[in-house]
């Protein structure tokens, strides 16, 4: 009997599995020999390292924070590819990473394995090979080009017509063939259960910290343990935005210093109050610091009202966040694919009088892509507590330091 396909797709950091690129999203979508849709699947997955470029994939550090590691779900891809033919868009690009993901696992497996290509073949049949115009040709729906699964049901719908198209065709016939002998690995049982994680899911949790801080009853803290927290709350909140990790860590502090939740409140106002008494200080609020005080405003669930109180307080009362500037000789590290591009960035803060290289206890701020990146030098800067902030917050920093 002839067997189904197992369309499979990656997302990955990069284009070399055999350096320190990895899979970063999985999609599976099984067919059976008509092309009909039996079963689909998908994950992202916790590569451990920076994601590289997410302007392409789309994949935020913050959506695989709580990913499963490729490990994880190893046993149970290898189940849903055994008995069927492979088949993937660019075979080469996907089995050498998912030959790389295996041995990294530690499954016993000699070789690539061999998988159909659908762009050979589309190559030959349509006279176009890129997945996207080959759907255009075929009026196949790809809803999200460079999202896994998406891109895992186009090429199956592909596959279908390349079948119908192709059959008797000896060259395709030893193809099909080639991937549903495979052998595959066995289990190694070392799985462990888990959830897939899917795009955009981190965006439904991101105030999580908030709502669980605002919520919860402990015991009262010292002052110096709110100070403890406004330190905290100052270093999270200087490119004015709060990451899923940041979130975690306030919600940690939090936690350990006993405040409760109309303590965390009042700080919060306070803190608000404090960036308003510092856009009072030349006596003018600009229609940009009534923007920084909004953006500040939503992160910590306040609302407009709250900002004209803040306006109000703060220019009777004491600032009481501590304040944050770069000062000639600081490090500034950064970590990413930057808008601005690392070299030009480089150059500039050199330029300044500002030092970089790799992060120390001593660097002053860490600048990434993404502030909830897993790159080896943010998660560095984890350990040795140093703020972490976006590109466009250090930007403000920059240019408060040139002024």
């Amino acid at each position: 009997m002839t067997s189904g396909f197992a369309v499979i797709d990656f997302e990955t950091t990069g284009v070399v599995p055999e350096r320190t690129d990895r899979v970063i999203e999985v999609g599976v979508v099984l067919a059976a020999p008509s092309g009909r849709i039996e079963h689909e699947w998908t994950t992202l997955l916790n590569p451990r390292r920076d994601l590289g470029p997410t302007r392409i994939h789309g994949v935020r550090a913050a959506d695989v924070v709580d990913a499963p590691d490729f490990g994880d779900v190893a046993d149970h891809l290898v189940e849903l590819l055994r008995g069927r033919t492979v088949v993937a868009h660019n075979a080469s690009f996907d089995m050498r990473f998912l030959h790389a993901e295996l041995a990294r696992a530690r499954y016993e497996i000699a070789g690539r394995p061999p998988a159909l290509c659908s762009m050979k073949w589309a190559g030959r049949v349509l006279g176009t090979a890129k997945l996207a115009h080959c759907c255009d040709a075929l009026d196949i729906e790809l809803a999200n080009a460079h999202c896994a699964l998406d891109d895992a049901r186009a090429t199956a719908r592909l596959v279908a017509h390349l079948a119908h198209r192709l059959d008797g065709d000896r060259a395709w016939e030893t193809d099909r063939r080639a991937g549903a002998a495979f052998v595959w690995p066995a289990p190694r049982g070392a799985s462990v259960p888990f959830t897939p994680a899917h795009r955009g899911t981190s965006a439904q949790n991101e105030g999580s910290w908030l709502e669980s801080v605002l919520a919860a009853a402990w015991i009262p803290g010292s002052p110096e343990d709110e100070a403890s927290y406004l330190m905290a709350l100052d270093r999270a909140l200087l490119d004015r935005t709060i990451s899923v990790t940041e979130g975690r860590e306030l919600l940690e502090v939090a936690r350990a210093a006993g405040l409760g939740p109309e303590t965390v409140a009042r700080l919060h106002r306070d803190y608000l109050r404090s960036v308003a008494q510092e856009a009072l200080a030349d006596g003018v609020v600009t229609a940009q610091e009534h923007a920084d005080l909004a953006t500040v405003a939503a992160a910590l669930g306040l609302g407009a009202r709250s900002i004209e109180e803040a306006l109000a307080e703060g220019a009777r009362t004491e600032r009481s966040g501590g304040g944050f500037v770069l000062e000639r000789g600081d490090r500034v590290v950064f970590t990413g694919e930057l808008r601005r591009g690392r070299d030009e960035w480089v150059d500039a803060v050199l330029a300044a009088g500002l030092t970089t290289g790799g992060v120390t206890k001593s660097t002053k701020v860490v600048v990434a892509a993404d502030p909830d990146s897993l790159s080896g030098k943010a998660a560095k800067a984890k350990r040795y507590g140093l703020p972490i902030v976006t590109e466009e917050g250090f930007e403000r920093l920059f240019a408060a330091f040139h002024a």
